[in-house]
């Protein structure tokens, strides 16, 4: 039996939980799928249920919740030995600023980054260019704490000029373009807030970028998500660093909704072919 818990795939079984939580049906039924379809507004508890399963799981998302957030990001790619920016992990801003006590003590070169822990899409991220700056960017953190949200990472600027390669991984399909400026002197981009979509620009830093999401997905079994890099631009041969994660993703540089849910669609037929199943059981709703 494939079980389905997205709200778009219909499949020998379909639950859309919503905000409910699981319960013993929903429990008895993960505990005879063979196959289970996840959504990408996945909480922890049916990740769980289900990871406990004899099932086999689409996406895989266990990276995903081994290494959460910024902070378990940086941790994934320390541990893997991949390329990225020098990144420091704070747990409050107490603790940075016991390290950092000095009118002039910085952690890093600057200008550098601070990133919210739990953020996505270049929200939550401040330039720190100056003293005043920093001040700025950790009274937003103090507030942030108070609200019960903690953690963040500090991390060097690299000199990208803005520009941001999206890798994005569905199945064994990799999509690239470029998140590039929308203004002179823009170092912060996001869709969200108007970066410019190019699928052409820099096409031999476009193939590097795809390799590195072809050996990420290879070595942790990541086979959905968004991989942002950034590339020293001044260096002759630059090589891409890994920037971030993103699970939850915007649509439009794959040519929007419904195109992603079609390569989606493929990826889930490629992967019940993979591990033999019938691919004809599940549908695009």
């Amino acid at each position: 039996m494939i079980l389905s818990f997205h709200p778009c795939f219909d499949a020998d079984v379909q639950i859309i939980l919503g905000s409910r939580p699981l319960d013993s049906g929903n429990l008895k039924l993960i505990r005879k799928a063979k196959a289970i379809i996840l959504p990408q507004a996945l909480k922890a508890d049916l990740h769980e249920a289900c990871s406990k399963s004899d099932a086999f799981l689409f996406p895989d998302y266990k990276i995903r919740f081994i290494y959460p957030g910024k902070i378990g990001q940086s941790l994934m790619f320390r541990d893997f030995g991949y390329s990225h920016p020098q990144t420091l992990r704070w747990s409050t801003v107490q603790e940075f600023k016991k390290k950092h006590p000095e009118a002039e003590s910085f952690p890093h070169k600057l200008p550098f980054l601070i990133k919210e822990d739990r953020s996505h899409e270049a929200e939550g991220v401040c330039l720190v260019e100056d003293r005043h700056s920093l001040s700025k960017a950790l009274t937003r953190l103090q507030h942030r704490e108070s609200s019960g949200l903690s953690g963040f990472i500090t991390q060097e600027y690299v000199a990208s000029n803005g520009n941001v390669l999206r890798a994005v991984i569905i199945g064994k399909n990799v999509v690239t373009y470029w998140k590039r400026p929308s203004r002179p002197g823009q170092i912060i981009t996001t869709i969200s807030h108007g970066a410019i979509i190019d699928h052409h620009w820099r096409q031999d830093l476009q193939e590097k970028g795809k390799k590195q999401a072809r050996a990420l997905s290879k070595t942790t079994g990541i086979n959905v998500a968004a991989v942002d890099f950034v590339f020293d631009l001044p260096d002759k041969e630059p090589e891409p660093l890994f920037l971030e994660i993103n699970y939850y993703f915007g649509r439009r540089g794959l040519g929007g909704s419904e195109k992603y849910y079609y390569l989606l669609y493929q990826a889930i037929q490629d992967w019940l072919g993979d591990i033999g199943l019938n691919p004809e059981s599940v549908k695009l709703i």
